[in-house]
């Protein structure tokens, strides 16, 4: 099955009508649009305004309901494949003399995502850089009760997802999202070709992308927010309106998994994350900031 970039929307928030439906195990082509719904050109030019581009900024293609998902269930999208189509922009600082890019101090950059989908031609000076492509926005449904309206508007980061920008996510991995809502409705979108940890200037590589991966139900797994989960490394990602707050949810849950997932006692889970456990930076441009906590798998044999 193929879910096309038509089907947008940037509200993970319940009652929103799904565009499909599917079942658990079955695997799925999502085309995704680049983050500014394939108008960079025009807000480039000031065509749009900056409330506009807020509000509409970061499609997910979605939502998709899963037959059977209820609330406290447990989302597995195995990401099979993230291929980049046309082109892609980033606009970076200038503080030198201004070239015919350049708006606002910013010079817009476009680049062309190679046939191999492992590098990116820049089309200001045809120079060839490595691709590493990573899906911004994966997020669930979450309920406005709970979360008292701050995920009404927009796709912000949260416990459900949304918007975290985290490096992680990316092809050979598994997303685990905890479910907020019947049906889930999941959504992706806002690919990047490259980003640095942070997102920095508040753009990646922006481009659209087909994202192929297949979604599992899981009823008898306990998360509290999103886990990624590849052959050699465990990342726990958290969102919060500090760093602070963020990498403190990231480290509990670390512990969490490592002791209810991977059979450690708390001490000895508490020992391998504060031994061998790497707190990282997703995003710190959105007013919710994300953090992960990575591990490598192979230093839980050192307390078995």
């Amino acid at each position: 099955m193929r879910i096309t970039r038509d089907k947008i929307y940037n509200q993970f928030i319940d009652g929103i009508e799904p565009c499909v439906k599917i079942s658990s195990g079955e695997r799925i082509t999502v085309e995704t649009l680049d983050a500014l719904f394939g108008k960079s050109d025009e807000v480039r030019d000031g065509k749009f305004s900056k409330k506009y581009t807020f509000t509409h900024a970061n499609p997910a293609t979605g939502p998709i309901y899963i037959n059977g998902a209820l609330p406290g269930d447990t989302l597995e999208i195995e990401i099979h494949e993230i291929k980049l189509t046309g082109i892609g922009y980033l606009s970076v600082p200038n503080s030198g003399e201004s070239t015919e890019n350049t708006r606002n101090g910013y010079d817009y950059i476009k680049f062309e995502a190679m046939p191999d989908n492992k590098n990116l031609r820049d089309l200001r000076s045809n120079k060839i850089f490595p691709a590493k492509p990573m899906i911004g926005v994966i997020g669930v449904a979450v309920s406005d009760e709970v979360f008292g309206g701050r995920f009404a508007f927009g796709v912000e980061a949260g416990d459900h997802g949304g918007n975290m920008d985290n490096n992680a996510i990316t092809s050979g991995v598994k997303v685990y999202m905890p479910v907020f809502a019947e049906g889930a409705l999941l959504g992706l979108g806002d690919v990047h070709a490259v980003m640095g940890d942070g997102e920095v200037f508040g753009q990646g590589v922006e481009i659209c992308a087909d994202i192929d991966i297949t979604v599992n139900l899981i009823k008898d797994m306990k998360i509290n927010r999103p886990l990624v989960i590849s052959d050699e490394v465990i990342s726990a990602a958290a969102s919060a309106e500090t760093i602070e707050k963020a990498s403190d949810l990231t480290v509990s849950d670390m512990r969490f998994i490592l002791e209810t997932h991977y059979g450690l006692t708390p001490v000895d889970a508490a020992l391998a994350v504060a031994f061998y456990g790497d707190l990282r930076v997703c995003q710190i441009v959105n007013s919710q900031k994300t953090m992960r906590m990575e591990i490598r798998k192979d230093v839980l044999n050192l307390f078995k």
